[in-house]
């Protein structure tokens, strides 16, 4: 017996497994999680009730099919005497067959196939339907303001909390109308600029967006196409609407209104003062038209606003337009009703750099004055010229970022020089025997310690070496010099993008230059001018950083270097030799880059001595005297730029 309850125990479970799996593939995981949970919680308030309740223990044998599940709760109830009230919905038709099987195990596997929440108060069992809320509407937005790239992703959140998320990340105010601000949206959008993506998503999501002149985004329901309106009308004479116009030749208007403020207008060889009262009239707006014109248009419009369909209506003509009120005065640009004011203070860019970017065209009938204490501009001109103005600052407008540049500049030289030799000769002066034996020598003797050590020497042979002259003097050197130099500098330099970043090491040395004027004719005199000219020896470095999509940068990178060398006399300017290279790169944000390799190398041999006798072995250490000089210089350039918005 106890082995049949094992083997049902086990069957029980994998059914509920089975039932568990077997929900929708379209519940989101989190919403099958809390399901589990609940479920596994009336598994063990009816495990803790066996005890307390003999009725679970009972065993039943029950067959049914296509029996209503209440019904068969009602019988297993009355069965093993329990109290139990059962919700009506819980109404699914089930076909089961137990045997000798626990109350309490058939209560749990029914739990478990129908998803019920089983309760107990007072020896009373309530059945009801699992209650799982419905998970949260997904909505991610995420913008990036150096590029204006856009990426969402939302999954049944409603249309006025999707763009109120928008807005907050961008700045651009964009708002549904009150038809769609409740209307469930979804998209993936992935990266694009913030005007297309919005676009984008509205016409996923079977809407519109239209931009509005004061720099708005409007999201509307497509609208529903009405019953469309067409006027032909011949120019024949007889028609008393079309009194002024010429004869001869056929016009054709098609208005459609779409929405509230959409409309499609279809003009062939039209009149603008014909299109203009159509448009009034079949879309009932309000409209006073001052400057008739008689001018010919062939236009096709297809869901634009109406503020857009008369700007592309008047286009190349001498006409403009405005809308106070809801009243759209239109007329000559010139006249002084359509002339308006706008003051445009700029947000992230400099009003100088904004004044000269602006494209000539744009204001040749718009003025345009400058407050630098305001940092703001001040148009005046019709009203159509006005806001193509301001719609081009405002899209220009936007923050320009800062790069930091890290520089390490390590530049290692090293130096090799070795001087050998003896040098005799006579001086005006005597001179003491002075000079260093250790490390290295370098030593003058004078005239007596010439002397004293000829007198050692006398008295070893045959010849006998005679005295040298008191000015007689002789140098003896023998040195070796070797250096290491090492200079490393890490300057951090930052500018504005697009913009050069300059950095300049130098030194600086002075000549003399004298010139010689010889003034007057009768009695000339002559005048000296000495000057002391500067000549600089520098290391420079010139970035110029340039941001493009994606984080990555554009680095033009100029390096010079100059040192000075040995002068050719004492007045003589110092001799220069410099190293210049150019670069164009490009790096991610953050990544270092090394740049150099400059390398220099130098040796020279200068050496002096007896004719002859200065060339043979050996000898040639008696009769000569010489230099040798070995360097080697390296420049390494490592350079780090990091985008600071």
């Amino acid at each position: 017996m106890k082995m049949q309850l094992g083997i049902l125990k086990r069957c029980f479970v994998i059914l509920g497994l089975f039932a568990f799996w077997a929900i929708p593939q379209h519940v989101a995981a989190q919403e099958a999680d809390d399901l589990f949970v609940r479920i596994d919680s009336v598994e063990k308030k009816i495990r803790r009730l066996e005890d307390s309740i003999p009725g679970l223990k009972n065993a039943v044998n029950i067959s049914v099919t296509d029996v209503p599940l209440n019904e068969f709760l009602r019988a297993i109830a009355n069965n093993a005497g329990l109290n139990m009230d059962i919700d009506p919905t819980v109404n699914h038709r089930v076909s089961n067959n137990f045997s000798d099987v626990r109350v309490s195990d058939v209560l749990i596997f029914l739990s478990r196939q129908f998803s019920l929440d089983i309760t107990e108060i007072n020896n009373i069992f309530i059945v009801r339907p699992l209650n799982i809320p419905a998970p949260r509407p997904l909505c991610f937005v995420e913008y990036n303001d150096s590029t204006n790239r856009l990426t969402v992703e939302v999954d049944g959140e409603m249309l006025a909390t999707f763009l109120k998320a928008v807005t907050i990340e961008t700045g651009r105010n964009i708002i549904p109308s009150f038809e769609a601000a409740s209307e469930p949206v979804n998209a993936f959008i992935l990266s694009m600029p913030l005007e297309d993506a919005i676009d984008k998503m509205a016409y996923a999501n079977n809407l519109t967006a239209n931009p509005t002149p004061d720099g708005f985004i409007l999201i509307e329901k497509k609208p529903v196409p009405i019953t469309e309106v067409q006027a032909v009308r011949p120019y024949t004479g007889s028609d008393q609407r079309n009194q002024g116009e010429s004869v001869g030749a056929n016009s054709v208007v098609t208005v459609r209104q779409l929405g509230p403020d959409s409309v499609s207008v279809f003009a062939e060889n039209a009149s603008l003062s014909n299109v203009i009262k159509e448009i009034g009239e079949k879309c009932g707006l309000s409209y006073i038209l001052s400057s008739p014109s008689d001018r010919k248009i062939s236009i096709q419009i297809t869901g634009a606003g109406f503020d857009q369909v008369f700007t592309s209506v008047l286009a190349g003509s001498d006409l403009v337009f405005k809308r106070t009120n809801g009243v759209y005065y239109i007329g000559k640009t010139d006249a002084p009703d359509f002339m308006t004011q706008k003051v445009m203070p700029l947000q992230y860019r400099s009003v100088d750099s904004i004044a000269f970017a602006i494209p000539e065209d744009l204001l040749a009938e718009v003025d345009l004055r400058v407050f630098k204490e305001l940092n703001s501009v001040f148009l005046s001109g019709p009203q159509t010229g006005v806001e193509a103005v301001a719609e081009f600052i405002r899209q220009i407008d936007r923050i320009v970022p800062v790069i930091s540049i890290e520089l390490l500049i390590i530049d290692y030289s090293t130096s090799y020089t070795i001087s050998t030799g003896i040098e005799a000769g006579l001086t005006d002066q005597q001179v003491k025997t002075s000079g260093t034996v250790f490390p290295g020598v370098n030593l003058t003797l004078s005239s007596q310690s010439v002397n004293d050590l000829i007198n050692r020497f006398n008295g070893f042979g045959w010849a006998k070496i005679g005295q040298v002259t008191p000015d007689f003097y002789a140098s003896l050197k023998i040195l070796e010099n070797q250096g290491i130099l090492k200079i490393r500098s890490t300057p951090i330099l930052s500018t504005l993008n697009g913009h050069k970043a300059e950095l300049s090491i130098g030194n600086t040395e002075y000549y003399l230059e004298e010139s010689v004027n010889i003034i007057g004719t009768q009695n000339p005199q002559t005048a000296t001018t000495q000057t002391y000219k500067p000549v600089t020896a520098e290391l420079a470095v010139i970035i110029t950083p340039q941001v493009s999509g994606d984080d990555q940068i554009t680095l033009e990178v100029e390096v010079t270097q100059s040192d000075f060398t040995e002068r050719i006399s004492t007045t003589a300017p110092p001799g220069q030799t410099s190293r210049t290279f150019k670069s164009l790169i490009r790096v991610k944000n953050g990544e270092m880059i090394l740049l150099g390799g400059l390398e220099e190398k130098r040796d020279s041999k200068t050496g002096h001595g007896t004719p002859l006798l200065s060339r043979i072995p050996i000898l040639k250490w008696f009769f000569s005297s010489r230099e040798e000089t070995n360097s080697n210089s390296k420049l390494n350039i490592f350079i780090k730029p990091t985008i600071i918005n």
